[in-house]
């Protein structure tokens, strides 16, 4: 069967998003540490840095960051 993304699902995670922006970054932080701990989050951080050979510390701040919102969204919406 084709796996397209459901109309619902795509909602979802268009409301999961929206509703990021009224958040807190303390609410936030209690999101991302019911799924990842600091050391999942530096496996993160690890695949930034071997598998794109990123160095830079500010871009692999961000870019985690990048990854880790993505992996919360894809549980929060599971969940749901």
């Amino acid at each position: 069967g084709n796996n397209i993304m459901e109309k619902a699902t795509k909602d979802a995670l268009e409301n999961y998003l929206d509703s990021l922006q009224n958040l807190e970054s303390d609410q936030i932080v209690k999101k991302i540490e019911k799924y990842l701990d600091d050391e999942a989050i530096e496996i993160f951080v690890s695949h930034l840095e071997e598998f794109y050979g990123i160095e830079d510390d500010e871009e692999l701040g961000m870019l985690s960051q990048i990854m880790v919102s993505g992996y919360v969204a894809a549980k929060e919406i599971d969940s749901n």
